[in-house]
């Protein structure tokens, strides 16, 4: 009897419809647990906090994306894919607390991260897409091969035990054609996914230096040049400047951080700041133990 052939499957390259592995442990729970932290943080008007938290979790140093193998590389595509979420997020909390100088640093990093990470993914993945389109065509030329076989051994009325066996065989075959060729697009889709992220970080990074270079120019160009200490006081001065500059709350105490930032020592950003989000702001330079009345010093 005629015995239909199984195109064989290697094990060692990536299971059929593949799952995205996890990043680092410790960090994925670091991570999964600063995250939605660090969102209402920023919706209660924490920012500092918010900045702060994201600061403490984030890696001194990033793994070498690892090549070896599919599944060391879908481990890396995912970690990499938290790294550069968390660089993003801890810069989007510094610029909300002013930091903006901190916050370039990290969205270049989440830039350059999701580069890597698209770097790579588009040279080991799609070796992956055509193992998987390679073998469901393989599977399609033994089906195609064994079509006259698989049609008389379906059109028996009564298949004994060996006959059930080869259309248990035959059915897995054509399951493994759908499954390969299922897989084929998540590799595809997972290349698309990390172009499309380095693309989206890059655009924060290039904003923000925008931001600090355009800060920069505007105290190049002040009239006292270069004081930050009068160019925060003027600003201040204003009674209309922060209200029709900024219109929404949020935006209102993001930029009184960077006036703080700018200058630490200024009350009226400080005293607009607590009054806005009802959180203590600091005094740089003052002694919290001096008695009241007197300064400490």
């Amino acid at each position: 009897m005629k015995t239909f052939a199984l195109a064989l499957v290697s094990a060692a390259l990536v299971a059929q419809s593949p799952a995205p592995a996890p990043a680092p442990v410790d960090f994925s729970q670091a991570l999964r647990a600063a995250g939605p932290e660090v969102t209402k943080l920023l919706a209660e008007f924490k920012n500092r906090e918010a900045a702060a938290r994201m600061e403490s979790i984030l890696p001194k140093s990033l793994p070498a994306w690892d090549k070896s193998k599919p599944e060391t590389q879908m481990n890396s595509y995912t970690a990499y894919r938290e790294y550069a979420y968390a660089y993003h997020l801890a810069g989007k909390a510094a610029d909300a607390a002013g930091q903006w100088e901190r916050a370039v640093e990290l969205h270049n990093l989440a830039k350059d991260t999701a580069k890597t990470n698209a770097d790579n993914v588009n040279e080991t993945f799609p070796l992956i897409v055509k193992y998987f389109t390679d073998s469901a065509e393989g599977s399609k030329r033994t089906l195609a091969e064994n079509a006259d076989f698989i049609k008389e051994l379906r059109a028996k009325p009564n298949p004994d035990a060996g006959d059930k066996q080869q259309l248990d065989l035959i059915k897995g075959e054509e399951e493994g054609i759908e499954k390969s060729l299922k897989s084929a697009e998540i590799f595809k889709g997972y290349i698309e996914t990390a172009k499309k992220e380095a693309d989206y970080y890059g655009k924060f990074a290039t904003e923000e230096a925008a931001q600090v270079k355009d800060q920069v120019e505007q105290l190049e160009t002040y009239k006292f040049k270069n004081d930050k200490v009068k160019f925060v006081e003027g600003i201040m001065s204003s009674k209309t400047f922060l209200d029709q500059q900024f219109p929404d709350k949020g935006e209102k105490v993001r930029y009184l951080h960077r006036l703080n930032v700018m200058d630490p020592s200024n009350r009226k950003v400080i005293k607009e700041l607590e009054t806005l989000t009802g959180v203590a702001i600091p005094v740089v330079g003052e002694d919290k133990t001096a008695p009241k009345g007197r300064k400490g010093r």
